[in-house]
């Protein structure tokens, strides 16, 4: 924080005393946020206009839940064989800060609740399996993902690590969520924030 300070106050200077259009894009957004909330003086100094694109400031639970069960390729196709696989990723975020800032925001109060969906096979009391949909809001959403994570396991030289869901990770993301949701713009600033809304937005969004 203190180093986007610096860099603030640098600009401004070098443009002769002129505030400064500031644009973020993805979790840019957050460590903007994060910086008004803790410096609304330094931001309302040198900051004229804040443009943030595609900031995930409520979270993107679509994007993390599928991450923390399923992993995340960045490529497609014959691609794949050239970068880290989904696998070796999925491992990776799952000890990975962001992945757990990106969880719907257990602070705000959403028009429409997100939910995590899951196709499960149940047992009926006839004998026979059946699959259904079942739905989980973002405060049972978190036993879940324990739930799928609980016997998880990472191969390193040939020892296996145990690699749950970490919930020290998640406590810290949602004291900085306390944060980023005290985070108040002053009347000198405009903001202007650009996201989608169509369906794919959640797994694309970050």
């Amino acid at each position: 924080m203190d180093r986007l300070a610096t860099k603030l106050e640098l600009i401004y200077n070098a443009a002769g005393g002129k505030k400064i259009n500031l644009i973020s894009h993805s979790m840019g957004g957050l460590l903007v946020k994060c910086f008004l909330s803790l410096h609304s003086d330094i931001f309302e100094k040198y900051v004229k206009n804040w443009i943030a694109i595609t900031a995930p400031f409520q979270g993107a639970p679509g994007c993390a839940n599928s991450t923390l069960l399923n992993g995340m390729s960045f490529v497609e196709g014959w691609e794949q064989n050239f970068f880290i696989s989904k696998w070796s990723m999925h491992q990776l975020l799952i000890e990975c800060p962001s992945i757990y800032e990106l969880m719907a925001c257990p602070n705000f109060h959403w028009q429409h609740i997100t939910v995590l969906e899951l196709w499960r096979e149940r047992l009926h009391s006839d004998g026979k399996s059946h699959v259904i949909l079942e739905s989980y809001p973002p405060c049972d959403s978190v036993e879940i993902l324990k739930q799928a994570l609980l016997n998880n396991k990472l191969n390193y030289d040939g020892e296996e690590l145990p690699l749950p869901f970490n919930s020290e990770i998640l406590e810290w993301a949602n004291k900085t969520q306390e944060i980023l949701s005290s985070a108040k713009l002053p009347s000198g600033v405009k903001f202007y924030n650009i996201y989608g809304t169509n369906l794919q937005t959640p797994h694309s969004i970050w």
